[in-house]
């Protein structure tokens, strides 16, 4: 009776959502239904655009990036979409934890051979991390940092306003970003083996020019991983 009685006062104060996508579920669920069967990249993997080989299309887009390979745990379909919006515009900033481990799991096995100095992620300008509360690469990247063990070393800004990345056309996207970062006062990126994260990969655009800032600076070589890719279709 006191069980029945205590679990209606907590779900009458407490909603529960799903750790991938933020839907509401049962106190005693963790995933929505949507999620509990999530598919994830499988492999083998195309080390360019990190989709499966399956769905590599990369023999039709002649774009070539700084960053020597990509992966992530997902594509950016479905709940994990519904869930990278819900992170980023509507403050579930606990989505964080879900998908910071996924790309940790994701970094330890497709990475395992390479020896990382550090983990470094993709800025914003601070007027927008205020704007939003938080910078979500920043924070998955923090993740990836306790769960890899690996530094986490502030290395790039943000040094002007862009467009926004999802209303260019692939050409516009690699231009907006061109020369819009640089690295941080004081940090040394030469002969070091760096891991950059980010949300999610579309073109590849983002990365490839905050890559080339670190390869400019020295970097050895840059690896990126992202909670999700966009699959790109064959036109």
């Amino acid at each position: 009776m006191m069980k029945n009685l205590f679990d209606k006062i907590k779900i009458a104060l407490f909603t529960k959502r799903c750790k991938i996508c933020g839907e509401v579920v049962c106190f005693d669920e963790d995933l929505c239904d949507d999620c509990i069967s999530l598919p994830e990249i499988i492999n083998p993997r195309c080390v360019k655009c990190g989709c499966s080989k399956v769905d590599c299309v990369c023999r039709k887009h002649k774009k070539e990036t700084e960053y020597k390979e990509i992966i992530a745990p997902f594509y950016y379909e479905n709940s994990v979409r519904k869930g990278i919006l819900n992170f980023k515009s509507n403050g579930m900033k606990n989505l964080a934890d879900f998908y910071g481990k996924s790309i940790s799991d994701t970094v330890k096995e497709h990475y395992q051979n390479v020896k990382f100095d550090c983990v470094a992620y993709v800025p914003m300008q601070q007027k927008d991390v205020s704007k939003r509360g938080f910078n979500q690469s920043e924070l998955l990247a923090q993740i990836v940092s306790d769960k890899c063990g690996i530094p986490l070393n502030k290395l790039l800004y943000k040094k002007r306003k862009t467009k926004l990345q999802k209303y260019q056309s692939l050409d516009d996207r690699f231009s907006n970003v061109y020369n819009a970062f640089d690295l941080v006062e004081g940090a040394d990126v030469s002969g070091r083996t760096i891991l950059l994260i980010d949300d999610i990969k579309t073109s590849g655009a983002t990365l490839s020019s905050a890559s080339a800032v670190l390869k400019a600076y020295g970097a050895k070589a840059v690896y990126c991983a992202t909670i999700a890719i966009v699959r790109r279709k064959i036109k």
